[in-house]
């Protein structure tokens, strides 16, 4: 199968840039589009319409990707292997944290000192394990968990890295009450420090457990200064859509962090698997997404004067292009550590996600891959349309040159689709109805991975071990 080069990302920018200036041809605000005298019941015609089409696309996305993430375990055993031409994305994955968010499904464990040291030392043995197998890097993604944990394992991992292949950039994320002594440890180690502050209200704050692990919300604001002040490029994460929460609460959140001035901000609709989803409607109340549109459209009002939107939830400063969603300009990876997620050639790779197996599978010199899927050529375009459009750098005319020669023509009912309901305009950039579309469908695409950890956890008990 012939593998799909990474996207060009001049003609990226250029895409973003366009999409960003697209003006709006279908919202709730309907009555800006038509003259006064048109019927309300008109009005109300198209909101129940575009309310039917949201609904749609949400049912359809979840079918597919249940499908397609449909992955089972087998007895074979099949490992990522390099095109010497080719340098990826490297993804690394640090497992542990100390206090558990009540909305987060992410592959964790609860912090053990010994646990963890010798869980990095294992890490950076399946570091050497790639680049003995052939692997080129030229950018790295460090996620979690809490990467930051152990800050001297973790610099000792990034040196290693930056030792053995030539980094053009490296991302790390990181909680918000980071000290003076890991600012000094990683700001000449990380290019793009990605913070997870998911809100700057202290009610909010209090609801998601994370007021006493991370401080009041004035705290928290102290830290992001320091941060902004030290790392070349400081990304602030903010959550929308929690049940109770109002678009003034939401706006004065994003005023709070626009102060801050902060290199780049995300805002992350509330996402929830199954595992979780308890455990946020008894902190937070019921969960639902019917005000997450007009949420969204605060967010695109409070942001659209002073950042770039670099994808259709991500914001930057004029110049920065460095993102979160390291998928969108990349499109093959490589993941390393329990739990992670690789797609090479093709094929999906899930590490296995007990620390006793992945320690075990390492130490005899193997990569720690326990579920594979291999998808076809037209899966794997319908899920690049879906990322390039999410990304901003979606070209009709750069389908063939990046995809194949007949990838338009396999693509039709699609790019039909997204015209017809003015999810984009006639020459294929997102309205703003349309970015919001790209929205839920990666929630969605997040929210079936989120199933995918729930299954690989199965049969591993709460310390991360095998059960016998």
């Amino acid at each position: 199968m012939a593998t799909l080069p990474v996207a060009d990302r001049d003609t990226r920018e250029k895409s973003r840039f366009v999409c960003c200036q697209a003006r709006p041809t279908l919202g709730n605000n309907t009555s800006t589009l038509f003259p006064s005298w048109v019927p309300k019941t008109i009005l109300k015609g198209i909101r129940l319409i575009k309310q039917l089409v949201v609904n749609t696309i949400e049912r359809y996305a979840r079918y597919k990707i249940d499908k397609n993430l449909n992955l089972q375990y087998t007895d074979e055993r099949k490992y990522p292997q390099p095109d010497p031409t080719k340098s990826y994305l490297l993804y690394l994955h640090i497992p542990f944290c100390k206090v558990f968010c009540p909305y987060c499904s992410f592959h964790k464990y609860n912090f053990d000192e010994k646990k963890a040291r010798e869980y990095f030392a294992t890490l950076r043995k399946e570091i050497r394990i790639a680049k003995e197998r052939g692997f080129r890097f030229s950018s790295v993604y460090i996620g979690g968990g809490t990467p930051t944990i152990l800050p001297d394992e973790l610099a000792s991992t990034i040196d290693l890295v930056r030792e053995l292949f030539d980094i053009d950039e490296l991302s790390c994320e990181a909680d918000p009450d980071i000290s003076d002594a890991l600012i000094d440890l990683l700001k000449e180690r990380v290019d793009r420090l990605s913070v997870g502050i998911q809100s700057l209200d202290d009610k909010r704050l209090e609801q998601t457990k994370r007021c006493n692990k991370f401080g009041t919300a004035d705290e928290q604001v102290e830290n992001i200064k320091k941060l902004i002040a030290n790392f070349k490029i400081v990304n602030c994460d903010l959550i929308f859509n929690f049940p109770d929460q109002t678009a003034e609460e939401l706006r004065e959140d994003i005023q709070k962090l626009k102060a801050l001035s902060p290199q780049q901000i995300s805002m992350y609709p509330l996402m929830y698997s199954p595992s979780v989803r308890k455990e946020i409607e008894t902190n937070m109340g019921a969960v639902q997404n019917k005000k997450e549109y007009a949420l969204y459209k605060v967010i695109l009002d409070e942001l659209g004067s002073d950042y770039v939107q670099n994808s259709c939830w991500a914001f930057s400063k004029k110049g920065i292009t460095l993102i979160d969603e390291y998928v969108v300009d990349h499109v093959e990876y490589l993941g390393l550590g329990s739990g992670a997620f690789g797609f090479i050639d093709g094929t999906l790779y899930i590490n296995t996600f007990a620390l006793d197996e992945y320690k075990q599978r390492v130490d005899s010199n193997q990569f720690s891959t326990a579920r594979h899927k291999s998808y076809s050529p037209k899966e794997i375009l319908s899920y690049r349309l879906m990322v390039d459009m999410f990304g901003f750098g979606f070209s009709v005319e750069n389908l063939a040159d990046r995809y194949g020669a007949h990838a338009k023509k396999k693509l039709a009912i699609e790019l039909f689709l997204l015209k017809l309901f003015k999810i984009t305009d006639k020459n294929y950039q997102l309205t703003t109805f349309g970015k919001y579309i790209f929205l839920i469908l990666m929630k969605e695409f997040y929210i079936g991975m989120d199933y995918v950890r729930e299954t690989s956890r199965e049969g591993i008990d709460r310390f991360g071990f095998l059960k016998k």
